[in-house]
């Protein structure tokens, strides 16, 4: 057990009280009100996972359902003990299994990604055979509605059609002469659930009945007249029998409850503690909270920690690195209001969150040690009653950690030995605190004393921290600075609270210049800290702006390469339609033409032209268009006969001769055409070319034919046919390129497997360019040289894609 003190020196009834405030049952915030630290670090590992799932879900707007769920709890005890609920019991109890049926469906269905939390749904029991009906057989204003049983309708309209005729009669005898004239007034009204008339004292011998009693000021009685006793009765009747079937009917319910008293019991226990840990993973989000290591060794490592409380309340509060090793003592000095107990909290409250299995307000990565025992003196400890002084108090705590500490403990110690002389204060914390050494504890301990700062440099069972404190403002930083000791800046603060600076001057002499030298250069390595403490975050800030750039720039990249494949594959799949369907019309029309031969006339023929040029045209729209080659715009001097060119629609040409009407000739290949001036570039790439001396002689791609079985490796091709075959013999390398290229496209277009190309022999320059063009090219598979019957090396045979 954790000492009261202990708990109430970090301020653990407050964040409780924070975490029980986010609950969303009752039984949900009594359970953390009361709640015990796991004594077991492996549940409390667990915790620290189920409130990431709590997270992981709240972040998907799939917060677990907790809404609608009563503390029913005494309801189902009563029910175990064979007593009959009432009607708003019995509602409370269906609406509360109605709810947990939901929360149950909720973590089954999102059980892949929040293993843990689905398993404790499955501890909820099925009940919707016991709630349903119960629903059902209430109406929105908890009255049981006339078909929650088959009798209970018949009785309840028996009893209104009685009622009914008994206000008839009633209205009836208002106005009835024999009982009008003695009156009160013209109503009825009810006594003990009887019908009666008001009539005055003076009126009673003449209205024969019952009289069932007074009005204060005597001068009324009401009296039941004996026409309608009978009827009264009736009425009376009714009522008990609908009374007796509404308790029948709620004992049958109750007896439903009972039947599953245990379901409900532990379907009760599984949803208030996921209520806690949906609790818990609130908390941690308001407070950006991370899952801890909680390590087994009884180290400290946090990362970027904060103080819990602070957080909850809304306050300002500055993020710190604490390390301390395990079985090893943080000393921190300083400046008084600088942070020092701040951070000693943050750890305390860390090292209890841990017990509690919540996260940990740090970044993640943060480890906190298992500490079984956490022990605390903090603040004054002066008590008039029992006789101690602020000295003769933190001895007594002092004397108690020294009884009860052992390996694994965590002291938290705020300003130890003081109220006494410093010399001699100084001597006894440096004692104690190598006797808690020996003995194995993990502590943190805030000092002013020079000697215990000298420990921490020459022990190495102790190290230094100190808070900041800024030279310039006068005021501290409240940044914790590891492996440093701190001045404790006395005459800084004294001279920032307004003490008169000759006094402060005055102090400062009679210090001395040793001591006010050491303290002085501690106050510049302090200071230098912070300076590089803030260079060193606005650097970091400066590469994670780099980064996020970088981020931004590659998701933008990935975006439009998705966005041009997605594009790409639209185009493509039209184009393969277009295809298609042009082949399909392009059969027909040859079909036609076959059928027809005979007949066949000129406008026939023209015809047929246009509907077979249609489908191509149709292809064409989705061929993607090609970057063209860098040029200038052409002008009627420059276009000399052979300067090279470029013609957007048709691709590199060369210039045949000028044309009236400001058009040129130009050749592509083997074909020509008239293009007009404004429609044409220069090719300047091409013409810079012309003008470097000719590369030296490539060889020719060593394409050897290996035969498998008869076969070439290669590939084996088709017959060698005037549709498969092109012949670039005689034309320049571009040239043949150029329309290598158009009818490797054709023959896609026309769905061949398998091309040949005759360039012959020659010198080989030809057949060298002509391979290794179609090495490169995307819709070639493989290539080989011809067969012998193929025409031999003359030929080469392309295989496309």
């Amino acid at each position: 057990m954790i000492p009261t003190r202990t708990l109430e020196d970090l301020g653990w009834p407050t964040l409780v009280d924070h975490w029980a405030k986010r609950c969303a049952t009752k039984r949900g915030e009594l359970h953390v009100r009361a709640l015990q630290l796991f004594d077991d670090i492996h549940a409390a590992r667990a915790r620290t996972i189920e409130i990431t799932e709590a997270r992981l879900l709240a972040t998907r707007d799939l917060a677990l359902p907790l809404g609608g769920i009563s503390d029913i709890g005494a309801s189902i005890a009563r029910v175990r003990k064979s007593a009959a609920l009432d009607a708003p019991e019995l509602v409370a109890v269906a609406t509360t299994g109605r709810s947990l049926s939901r929360l149950r469906t909720h973590l089954r269905d999102h059980g892949a990604i929040v293993p843990r939390l689905a398993a404790r749904g499955a501890q909820i029991a099925d009940l919707g055979h016991v709630y349903h009906p119960i629903l059902e057989g209430f109406d929105a204003d908890g009255r049981l509605v006339d078909h929650a049983s088959d009798a209970l309708g018949p009785l309840r309209r028996a009893l209104a059609s009685i009622k009914a005729q008994l206000e008839k009669r009633m209205q009836a005898l208002l106005t009835d002469e024999r009982f009008s004239q003695y009156l009160q007034d013209a109503y009825y009204t009810q006594r003990e659930e009887r019908y009666v008339l008001p009539v005055r004292t003076d009126g009673k011998g003449f209205v024969r009945g019952i009289v069932h009693g007074t009005s204060q000021s005597g001068q009324t009685l009401f009296i039941e007249p004996e026409e309608i006793v009978d009827l009264n009765n009736r009425a009376k009747l009714a009522e008990a029998d609908v009374l007796d079937e509404e308790r029948r009917i709620l004992a049958k319910f109750s007896g439903w409850v009972a039947e599953e008293a245990d379901g409900f019991d532990a379907s009760l226990a599984a949803a208030e503690t996921l209520d806690v840990i949906a609790a818990a993973a609130i908390m941690a989000e308001d407070t950006v909270s991370a899952e801890p290591i909680i390590d087994d060794a009884p180290r400290i490592a946090l990362l970027h920690a904060r103080h819990p409380l602070m957080l909850l309340g809304e306050r300002r509060c500055v993020a710190n690195d604490v390390m301390v090793a395990a079985n090893a003592t943080l000393l921190i000095s300083g400046p008084n209001a600088g942070g020092k107990t701040v951070a000693l909290k943050t750890v305390g409250l860390a090292a209890l969150m841990a017990r509690s299995g919540l996260h940990l307000t740090a970044e993640s990565g943060s480890a906190i040690g298992w500490f079984p025992d956490v022990r605390t003196d903090i603040g004054d400890a002066q008590s008039l009653e029992n006789d101690l002084s602020t000295f003769s108090g933190h001895m007594v705590n002092l004397r108690e950690f020294l009884d009860t500490a052992r390996h694994g403990s965590l002291i938290l110690i705020d300003e130890i030995a003081v109220g006494t002389d410093p010399e001699q204060g100084a001597a006894l914390a440096q004692a104690v605190l190598e006797a808690l050494a020996e003995r194995g504890v993990t502590g943190i301990v805030t000092t002013h004393y020079e000697k215990l700062k000298a420990l921490g440099a020459t022990d190495a069972r102790f190290s230094n921290a100190s808070v900041g404190f800024d030279l310039a403002r006068l005021e501290p930083t409240f940044k914790l600075h590891l492996g440093t000791p701190g001045s404790s800046g006395a005459l800084a603060v004294a001279q920032r609270m307004g003490v008169a600076i000759p006094v402060v001057e005055r102090a400062r002499a009679l210090m001395g210049p040793h001591v006010a030298k050491v303290e002085e250069l501690l106050a510049s390595v302090a200071d230098q800290q912070r300076r590089i403490e803030l260079e060193r975050a606005a650097l970091l800030a400066e590469l994670e702006a780099v980064e996020a750039d970088r981020a931004a720039h590659r998701a933008f990249r990935d975006s439009a390469k998705a966005r041009f494949e997605k594009q790409t594959r639209a185009v493509h799949g039209e184009a393969l339609a277009e295809l298609k369907a042009a082949r399909k019309e392009i059969d027909q029309v040859r079909q036609q033409l076959r059928a027809k031969a005979a007949e066949t006339t000129l406008d026939d023929l023209k015809v047929a032209t246009r509907r077979l040029n249609t489908p191509g045209s149709q292809v064409a729209r989705h061929e993607p268009q090609r970057a063209m080659p860098p040029g200038t715009p052409a002008t009627a001097e420059k276009l000399v006969q052979g300067a090279p060119v470029i013609v957007p629609r048709l691709g590199r040409a060369e210039v045949v001769a000028l044309l009236p009407e400001d058009k040129v000739e130009v050749r592509v290949g083997s074909m020509r055409a008239s293009i007009p001036i404004k429609d044409v570039m220069m090719d300047t790439h091409r013409a810079r070319r012309a003008l470097l001396p000719p590369p030296a002689p490539v060889p020719a791609p060593m394409l050897a034919v290996v035969l498998v079985d008869g076969v070439p490796a290669g590939g084996k091709a088709g017959a060698r046919t005037a549709e498969s075959t092109i012949d670039v013999r005689g034309n320049r390398a571009e040239e043949a390129i150029a329309q290598v290229d158009q009818f490797v496209d054709e023959s896609l277009m026309a769905g061949r497997e398998t091309v040949f190309v005759v360039h012959g022999h020659g010198t080989g320059a030809l057949r060298t360019a002509i391979r290794t063009h179609l090495t490169t090219h995307r819709a070639v598979d493989k290539m080989r040289p011809g067969e012998q019957s193929e025409g031999g090396d003359g030929v080469t045979v392309a295989f496309l894609k």
